[in-house]
């Protein structure tokens, strides 16, 4: 006896409930981990189920991307909102603390995104583009604590990839192998937020 069909309303729900899986297992276990099999087993349901939804691995995977860069373009928009109506400076070192938290969190994802090396292959699209985007995002914060003469007057989008690189620092030689003790690492990004925070300041 075949299904019953299902409604418009009941199949978006499955497909962000397939596509919540894919970001958790992408957060835990890294890009490596989302195979349709993993995906399905994490749901309890076939992992045939999944091209009822989606036409294959590719295009699930092209969901996702596209909901994660409308989360974070959302998150950037009511960031730079705050920074508008509030505290620029505030609103820029939690949004470096950021990039601490989520190496800290998610070391799978983290180690992705910037530990290892960018692919050679012609299909990888792009490659720089989230280095580009972070950056782009942290340069209007930076832009903007210049305008109010919080930030030290400089080309915005070397303040902000300055900045972005200091931040990275002791997650980037903990992930790679240089930095063994974590304890250290902690320490070191904490003295790292207020270093770049240091040098994006006027000193008052």
């Amino acid at each position: 006896m075949p299904r019953p069909k299902q409604t418009e309303e009941e199949r978006e729900a499955m497909r962000e409930r397939i596509l919540d899986a894919a970001h958790e297992l992408l957060l835990e276990q890294g890009l490596d981990a989302l195979s349709t099999r993993v995906i399905a087993d994490r749901l309890g349901v076939s992992h045939m189920v999944l091209y009822t939804y989606f036409e294959n691995h590719e295009a699930l995977a092209q969901a996702l991307r596209a909901r994660l860069r409308e989360e974070r373009g959302a998150s950037r928009a009511e960031a730079l909102r705050q920074a508008e109506a509030g505290d620029v400076a505030a609103v820029m070192r939690e949004s470096l603390m950021r990039y601490v938290t989520m190496a800290k969190e998610h070391p799978k994802m983290y180690t992705f995104m910037w530990v290892q090396p960018i692919s050679l292959d012609p299909a990888c699209h792009e490659p720089h583009r989230p280095y580009q985007g972070n950056v782009r995002y942290l340069a209007q914060l930076a832009q903007l604590g210049m305008e109010r003469g919080v930030f030290v007057s400089r080309d915005p989008t070397l303040a902000a990839a300055t900045a972005f690189a200091i931040i990275h620092a002791p997650s980037l030689f903990y992930y790679n192998g240089r930095l063994t003790d974590e304890n250290l690492r902690d320490l070191m990004s904490a003295e790292a937020l207020e270093a770049a925070m240091g040098y994006l300041m006027r000193e008052t």
